[in-house]
Order: C-alpha cells, then sequence, then structure tokens
C-alpha cells in the first residue's frame, strides 16, 4: 500500500493532466481523427511502400484537435524520390485532406518527401532552412504522430535522434547540448518567422502569435524542460519523451521534479491552455482580437503560462549548470 502511494505521488502532475476533462476530452477526438485519417491512408495504395511515411504533427500531434483544426502532413522516406514519385505524393497528400474535410494546406512549402540522408546531412547545415528539413526534423521529435508505416517512422526517427547522440560514447557527464541548442533554435526561428508572418495581409497576426505564445511555446519547452529536468546521458534515455505529447513531456518532467508546490500552478497552466483553445474555436475571434481589451487579456494569460515555465527552468533544484546552458 505505501508502494502504491509513493507511485501516485511520484506521477502527480501527469494525474492531473489526465484527470482535466477538456483536454482529455481534447485527446479522445483527436485520436478518433488520426484512426480515420489512418484507415484512410491505409486504403491509398500509393502510401503504402515501405519506404516511406506519414506523419502529422500540428493540432492532432499534440493532442488537442477542435473544430476548427487543420491537418499537418509530412512525408519521410528512407531513400530519395524521383520528381514523378514528388507530384504523385503531393496530389496524394491533397487527396487525403481533402477526403476527411479539412482546410486546404497554407503552408505548401512544406509538401514533400523528405530524405532520411537529407535530414541526417543537412543538421546543422545552411542547407537546413532553405530544404525545410529542420522545421520537419524538429517537429518528428517534438510533436508528431505516425500515419502509415509505424515502423519506417521509427527508423528514421530513431536515426534522426541518434544524430544528436553521435558525440555520446557511453560517458555518463555527457550531456545532450546539440539537441538542445537545436530546440532553442527551432523557438528562435519560430520568433524571427512571426516577425515576417505579421505583415502579411492574409494572414491574420493574432493566430500567428497567440500559436507562437501558446503552442509553439509548449513544444519547445515541454522539450527544454525534460532535457534540463532529466538525467539524458544517451539517447535511449530521451527515445521515450519522442513518444509522448509535448503535454505529457512536460507532466513527466515535472514528476521528476517532484516539487509539490507547483500542482496549483500547473492546473491553472492547464486550464490557461485550454482558454488558448478555445479562442482558437471562437467563430467571432477575428472581430475581438482587434479590441483593446482582449489584447490585454491574452497577453495577461500568456504571461502567466510563460512565467509558468519560467518558473520551471530556473526552478533551485536544478543544477546551477544546467540552467546555464539555458543561457550561455
Amino acid at each position: 500500500m505505501c508502494e502504491e502511494k509513493e507511485d501516485a505521488a511520484s506521477k502527480a502532475f501527469t494525474a492531473i493532466l489526465e484527470s482535466h476533462e477538456p483536454l482529455r476530452r481534447r485527446r479522445a477526438e483527436s485520436e478518433r481523427r488520426r484512426t480515420q485519417a489512418r484507415e484512410l491512408i491505409h486504403s491509398a495504395a500509393f502510401f503504402q511502400h515501405a519506404h516511406l511515411t506519414l506523419f502529422v504533427a500540428g493540432s492532432m500531434g499534440r493532442g488537442e484537435m477542435g473544430d476548427r483544426s487543420d491537418l499537418d502532413l509530412f512525408v519521410l522516406t528512407t531513400r530519395p524520390c524521383s520528381e514523378a514519385e514528388q507530384v504523385g505524393l503531393i496530389r496524394g497528400m491533397d487527396e487525403v485532406n481533402a477526403a476527411l474535410g479539412y482546410p486546404p494546406f497554407s503552408n505548401r512549402r512544406f509538401l514533400k518527401a523528405y530524405d532520411l540522408e537529407a535530414l541526417l546531412r543537412n543538421t546543422g547545415s545552411p542547407e537546413d532552412d532553405s530544404e525545410n528539413c529542420f522545421t520537419s526534423r524538429l517537429l518528428l521529435l517534438l510533436e508528431s504522430l505516425p500515419l502509415a508505416n509505424d515502423e519506417t517512422y521509427r527508423q528514421i526517427r530513431d536515426q534522426v535522434l541518434g544524430q544528436y547522440f553521435r558525440d555520446e560514447r557511453g560517458k555518463s557527464s555527457y550531456r545532450p547540448l546539440f539537441l538542445l541548442n537545436d530546440v532553442l533554435r527551432y523557438w528562435r526561428t519560430l520568433c524571427l518567422n512571426y516577425e515576417v508572418l505579421r505583415h502579411d495581409p492574409g494572414r491574420p497576426w493574432w493566430k500567428k502569435n497567440i500559436n507562437l505564445k501558446f503552442s509553439r511555446v509548449l513544444t519547445v519547452f515541454a522539450t527544454v524542460t525534460a532535457l534540463t529536468v532529466l538525467e539524458v546521458h544517451a539517447k535511449a534515455d530521451f527515445l521515450p519523451m519522442c513518444d509522448l505529447s509535448p503535454h505529457h513531456r512536460l507532466a513527466y518532467a515535472l514528476d521528476q521534479l517532484g516539487d509539490r508546490q507547483l500542482r496549483d500552478t500547473y492546473k491553472a497552466f492547464l486550464d490557461d491552455y485550454e482558454t488558448f483553445l478555445g479562442w482558437k474555436e471562437d467563430e467571432g475571434i477575428d472581430s475581438r482580437a482587434e479590441t483593446s481589451e482582449f489584447q490585454a487579456l491574452a497577453q495577461s494569460v500568456a504571461d502567466r503560462f510563460s512565467d509558468f515555465l519560467y518558473s520551471v527552468l530556473t526552478h533551485a533544484s536544478l543544477p546551477a549548470q544546467r540552467r546555464k546552458y539555458l543561457v550561455i
């Protein structure tokens, strides 16, 4: 009985997340829609080749879909594709997206097949951004779920993650700073991209801004928290984190941190995230977002949301050297 109580206490934050009813409903709906997508893709022979896999990122990958969610599809292959194959894959993705009733893909520059060799070769190179490998690689590790050929998905993900741990060599003092720096670079890139997108009259500023302050910051800093809190000295230490959604990754790290005083603020953190998701589903949000009242409210909620993450990453129980890595 004592062991059961200790085990429950050690998973307190995961239990809080699992019991948050609005987010629990979203996870169930996301899984229902993913099953629907998998069944449709399974019936499309073109996507069944063993050398390729499809994964979903975005709201489905994070397990938070709502009435106005779209589909973020990515294709990975273990070998380069011909131009004809690329065209066929893009057409197939469009057909799947339309058959499932989602809005047209908003950013078509990501509609291509990314081959494993390029994902590995371009890591940290100038071509990483220009060929969109950087974003695809980070989304694969941070918020993805497979839709086809799960074994190929795991094979590619394992090798991509292994690239970040190539200097590990079994040393207990090893810390995955290469991975940590790339995740932080992804955050900086998202912030810079927002400054460009805010001038696009066809894309509402509020949507990009609010995504940056909630879903993007969650995906990035749930992972930064895991890398900072957990004892990660080898690829095998971090690989299980890739199977968790950003919310579950953060909850797991909080369980390991073990500060019970964070529980109430964590509950508020989850409530704030659900508030953000509700805003995105509000059909009148485009007009509301232009008001000073909404902007002040959104900023207040976003500040409280990020303050919680900051309090975790600067927690006194964390070794000073790990906190230093986040700055220098």
